[in-house]
């Protein structure tokens, strides 16, 4: 199937997201979307680690122009954010809700994966829906999710949006688990910490299986005078929690 349509209509409102630490430096990247209204980006809580000042930059930009960012909400249990900015950009369309989203139906996300600048569009399938203990529904998805993609838009066939692509999520066995807790600097060759080259390969490590969470998990964002906003109440599909917590902006 040409999904080159699909991919042009959406392009515009998906951007690649810079987190700089307090030294101006380059500390992580991710991806995000224009979602629900013109002017608020959707990434993931993680992507914001450690940043002091936010930039994001669109695929059609151009002469290396970025925006600025500000974090507008955080919702730590979805690994959500909301990001706000000056740009005038159409939204991406969430898929009706009157649409089954099920198991084996194809599924589209685009990002910015690794150091990439350019938009990367995959395709897979939507291998699994699992709920966990306390209700948290996630979707696994059969196709290829790299560190970058965290924030990225997981879409139908035809481009709307029906869940947000989570790259720091990964299957863990024993073995990854006890390199992910040695000590840097205990092994090394040549000056080269090997311990730090086995946790970067883990951190990056693509085992086939990628995961996202459904689009009504989003947070509604609403103005406040106040640098405080509420989540709303709202209930989840399948058998999602309800969030009602307070955070803060972050500066």
């Amino acid at each position: 199937m040409d999904y080159s349509p699909v991919v042009e209509k959406v392009s515009p409102g998906i951007a690649k997201v810079y987190c700089l630490n307090s030294a101006g430096k380059v500390a992580g990247t991710g991806s995000g979307f224009v979602y629900a209204k013109k002017g608020i980006l959707v990434t993931c809580d993680h992507v914001l680690e450690g940043s002091d000042t936010l930039l994001v930059r669109f695929s059609d930009d151009k002469d290396g122009k970025f925006h600025s960012a500000k974090i507008a909400l955080r919702d730590a249990e979805h690994d959500l954010a909301l990001l706000k900015i000056d740009v005038d950009r159409e939204p991406l369309v969430q898929a009706n809700p009157a649409k089954a989203i099920r198991a084996g139906m194809p599924v589209l996300f685009s990002g910015y994966p690794l150091s990439l600048e350019t938009l990367t569009t995959h395709q897979g399938i939507l291998s699994a829906i699992t709920t966990d203990a306390v209700g948290v529904t996630t979707y696994l998805i059969d196709g290829t999710v790299n560190a970058g993609n965290s924030g990225c838009p997981l879409m139908n066939a035809d481009g709307e949006i029906i869940g947000v692509v989570n790259a720091k999520r990964r299957e863990r066995s024993d073995l990854l688990t006890k390199v992910e807790a040695m000590t840097m600097g205990a092994i090394s060759l040549h000056g080269i910490d090997l311990v730090e080259i086995y946790q970067a390969l883990i951190s990056n490590v693509q085992l086939g299986i990628g995961y996202a969470v459904p689009a009504s998990y989003i947070p509604e964002h609403k103005e406040t005078e106040k640098a405080v906003v509420k989540v709303p109440q709202v209930a989840k599909s399948g058998g999602g929690k309800k969030v009602g917590k307070k955070v803060g902006r972050k500066t």
